[in-house]
């Protein structure tokens, strides 16, 4: 069984592991982080204090960061990451270049819109921007060659896609713009609404950015 450590709002972060763990069937439950006596007992599976993380009680292992998590739910299941080598490496590549560009300069980004609002100069900001803006570049480029990241769908499109939905609040960016990316995110959108459905088929949702905050919002049709 994996028990899924998270916080109560919906985040990219938060997203992606419920997106693989709905994608592979594995058992899990979840734990919401919301209090001071959570998080000292919390610092045991994250030293970091951050979310989400996950522990297997299956084997014992404890992981945070969500690519590690990620690659491990794909070994554990056997799903969604190649067993060809080249194959996997650029899995692998793509999972690295979301964890050490993406997912930081989002988050950053992020918090001085949200938390810091008018301490950050302007130009620092636009360079923030930018920097999106050229890894939403490079991703179109490689979605002009391939449906998905890598050939079949796999962890490097599940950690990725989330933050194609906070592209235009946060960094003022029309995926639109990015006409194989935009094709890339509706096409995940929709297999992710089709996998939600057969869990609860009266209501289909979408990922909205609203308020500062990742929240669903009822799907339009």
């Amino acid at each position: 069984m994996i028990i899924f450590y998270r916080i109560p709002n919906e985040s990219p972060n938060m997203i992606k592991i419920t997106m693989m763990l709905q994608e592979t069937g594995l058992p899990y439950v979840e734990k919401i982080i919301n209090d001071d006596e959570d998080m000292e007992a919390f610092a045991e599976i994250s030293p970091n204090g951050t979310t989400p993380a996950i522990v297997d009680t299956d084997t014992g292992a404890t992981l945070f960061e969500s690519a590690a998590i990620l690659l491990y739910l794909a070994e554990k299941s056997g799903e969604l990451l190649p067993t060809d080598t080249r194959l996997r490496a650029d899995v692998l590549k793509w999972l690295m270049f979301e964890a050490s560009n993406v997912c930081p300069t989002m988050i950053e980004l992020h918090h001085y819109l949200v938390n810091d609002f008018g301490q950050l100069p302007g130009a620092v900001l636009e360079r923030y921007k930018q920097r999106i803006a050229n890894y939403c570049s490079i991703l179109n480029e490689r979605l002009k060659e391939s449906k998905y990241l890598v050939g079949e769908y796999s962890i490097a499109d599940i950690i990725l896609y989330p933050w194609t939905v906070t592209l235009e609040d946060l960094a003022e960016i029309e995926i639109a713009d990015y006409p194989y990316l935009n094709n890339w995110a509706m096409r995940i959108n929709e297999r992710v609404k089709a996998i939600e459905t057969t869990q609860a088929p009266s209501e289909q949702r979408d990922w909205c950015y609203k308020n500062n905050a990742f929240t669903f919002c009822t799907a339009q049709h």
